[in-house]
């Protein structure tokens, strides 16, 4: 803690990594609550998300599993039943950097009061609700835009790159939607990876894949982009509106914008 101090007296901000995933969310939050490490000025960051940079004074914090489970307990015990539900939320919410917000605003529910989280005027408590809206609408948009592609084997694939880490909260959509169809849906940007086959289902961290998709492989891709050009009034085009409508960010993997790239 002293060689922390000296780092933050001389303007140095500490860097704290966690490989992406619960457990490891969890293992970092014991740190900075309960063992006292609290920084107002620490960076954590998501080693799915953000690449670990050469830097002197970052520190990967190393994912303990009987530690996370029996902190998760302890939040469990001692947290509002309406808050506690939130955490797995906000560790979801990877790209909006919760970690230090959440950090704050559970100290002060441990050690000071427990009603803090309905304080909307905190700034910490703010920036959870703003990102736990963002949330509930960027998987909104994908439940209506997630497309599928019929591989050979009869399969269902789809893949997309969502700002937050969704696909733990979309996957049983489609499982009740396509209760007889094998399907794989993957998180390009994490790296997550959600199969259904013969009703055994999975979530799983992988490293990369790539699976080459040909426009005639699927007939539907060809409906879409048919589809998408017969809908169309060449007189009311507006690109600026369609734009505000469907950002160029989810377009990526739509086949009526870029069927080859699926």
């Amino acid at each position: 803690m002293k060689i922390i101090k000296r780092l933050l007296i001389l303007g140095i901000m500490k860097i704290f990594y966690y490989d992406g995933t619960l457990e490891g969310f969890l293992t970092l939050l014991h740190l900075l609550v309960l063992k006292k490490e609290f920084l107002q000025e620490v960076l954590i960051k998501n080693l799915r998300i953000f690449p670990k940079e050469s830097n002197l004074f970052a520190e990967y914090i190393p994912t303990n599993f009987e530690l996370a489970k029996k902190f998760n307990f302890y939040l469990k015990n001692i947290l509002p039943e309406e808050f506690y539900k939130k955490i797995y939320l906000y560790y979801l919410c990877d790209t909006s950097q919760l970690e230090m917000p959440l950090v704050r605003v559970l100290r002060k529910l441990i050690y000071e009061n427990k009603n803090f989280y309905k304080n909307l005027l905190d700034e910490d408590i703010n920036k959870l609700y703003k990102a736990e809206k963002s949330f509930h609408r960027e998987k909104h948009r994908f439940l209506g835009l997630l497309r599928f592609i019929e591989l050979p084997d009869k399969t269902l694939w789809a893949k997309f790159a969502p700002k937050f880490n969704l696909l733990p909260k979309l996957w049983n959509h489609f499982v009740r939607r396509f209760p007889k169809e094998n399907m794989i849906i993957f998180d390009t940007l994490r790296k997550l990876i959600f199969i259904y086959r013969e009703k055994n289902k999975g979530l799983f961290w992988i490293d990369g894949l790539e699976i080459e998709i040909l426009p005639t492989i699927d007939p539907f891709i060809k409906l879409w982009q048919t589809y998408f050009r017969e809908i169309a009034v060449p007189e009311r085009k507006s690109y600026k509106r369609q734009r505000e409508r469907l950002p160029l960010r989810f377009r990526k993997f739509l086949p009526e914008f870029y069927p080859l790239s699926l």
